[in-house]
């Protein structure tokens, strides 16, 4: 018995950083997915403000970043596009890159994942879409 002593401090010793990785990893999982949440509501809700007002894009971007309290959306992430075929109808897409905090599996996939929603809509006004 005297001899197994140190065996449990040595094997926590290997063990306690693949857990430590472990969880950070099922952090930023549980990260991505609710930015994910987050960012397609965000495009959804651009969409049902530009169905009533399509002419207006820069209300319908402050829409979009004005509901995505966290992450903090950009207006450059923000993407109005006026569809051809159904000419009726609106697209909203919102990209947002999420920096991953778990040192292995960041330096893995680039260091960010990138998180894009678009969502596309019906027009029921009559002014016109004068998106990108």
């Amino acid at each position: 018995m005297r001899n197994d002593r140190g065996a449990s401090t040595l094997e926590l010793a290997f063990v306690a950083p693949l857990l430590f990785i472990l969880a950070l990893g099922i952090v930023d999982m549980g990260r991505a997915l609710a930015m994910s949440v987050t960012v397609s509501e965000a495009a959804q809700e651009g969409v049902i403000f530009a169905g009533h007002e399509p002419s207006d894009t820069d209300a319908i971007v402050s829409r979009v970043i004005f509901s995505a309290t966290d992450p903090d959306l950009e207006a450059d992430q923000v993407t109005v596009t006026c569809l051809t075929a159904p000419s009726d109808h609106v697209s909203v897409t919102v990209d947002y890159q999420l920096e991953l905090m778990t040192p292995f599996i960041a330096d893995l996939v680039g260091g960010t994942v990138d998180l894009s929603k678009t969502v596309t809509g019906e027009i029921f006004s009559e002014d016109p879409c004068v998106g990108s």
